[in-house]
Order: structure tokens, then C-alpha cells, then sequence
């Protein structure tokens, strides 16, 4: 695939989900919507650790660089710091398999977010992925 695309990894302090990262890139073939995940245990720096990577809604790119207060009440209220920025390279983009090359400050190699769809709730059944840091790409 190969398709150059803009990330963004935020630290989040939400009021309600609590201190998090957000991982947020560009959406392949619809370069004005932004893929975000929630990652409660931050984005892996070193290959080897595997962290629940939760897919939420798409983002306008207005959306997906905001930084700042989000006000109380609001999706996501709390506060939004940016931790990482840059270009990444998308190598595979399947629903079950998404293969990035991160090329950030802090975060940079290859990076997979692997569908588990395993969860007891069925609201986040299908948004649950396992994100980790090397490996191969396809």
C-alpha cells in the first residue's frame, strides 16, 4: 500500500476515561477523516510490548489536531497535549490488520494494530485492537 499519512499521539487527561494517549492518523483513501484510537496504556516505545488499543469515531482533521480544554460535557472533555507528530507510512490497511511505519520524534518504526474483537461488551466488540511496536510488514 504505501500510502504517506499525518499522525498525531495526544496525551489525555479526561475527566471521564482518565490519563490517556490518543493515536490519530489519517484515514487511507479519505484523507479528511482521521482514524483515533484510545491507547489507556500509552503507545508502545519498545518492540515487544503490546497494549488494548480502543477504535473510536472518526475525526475531522480539525478534530483530530485540536489541542487544548475540551470543555465539560463535550466527547472527550478534559485536557489534550501533544506527545507526537509527524508523517507515517500505511504499508497494509485491512479491517483486521492496519501495518504503519511511524516516522515521529518518539515514536517512529513499524508499528500493527491487530482486531481481538474480544471483549464481554458487545458496544466495543469489534473496537478492540492490540497495538505493538516491530515485526514485519507485509
Amino acid at each position: 500500500m504505501n500510502t504517506k499519512v499525518k499522525f498525531i499521539v495526544h496525551d489525555h487527561d479526561a475527566k471521564r476515561a482518565g490519563k490517556h494517549q490518543d493515536l490519530r492518523f489519517q484515514k487511507p483513501n479519505d484523507m479528511k477523516n482521521w482514524l483515533s484510537f484510545a491507547v489507556r496504556k500509552g503507545v508502545p516505545t519498545k518492540p515487544g510490548s503490546r497494549v488494548l488499543a480502543i477504535k473510536t469515531n472518526l475525526h475531522s482533521e480539525e478534530e483530530a489536531l485540536f489541542i487544548g480544554e475540551i470543555p465539560e460535557g463535550e466527547y472527550g472533555a478534559g485536557t489534550l497535549k501533544v506527545f507526537d507528530e509527524g508523517m507515517a507510512i500505511i504499508k497494509m490497511y485491512k479491517p483486521a490488520h492496519i501495518s504503519l511505519e511511524f516516522k515521529g520524534k518518539k515514536i517512529k518504526g513499524l508499528y500493527h494494530l491487530i482486531n481481538i474483537g474480544v471483549t464481554r461488551n458487545t458496544k466495543y466488540k469489534q473496537n478492540q485492537y492490540l497495538l505493538f511496536k516491530g515485526g514485519r510488514s507485509k
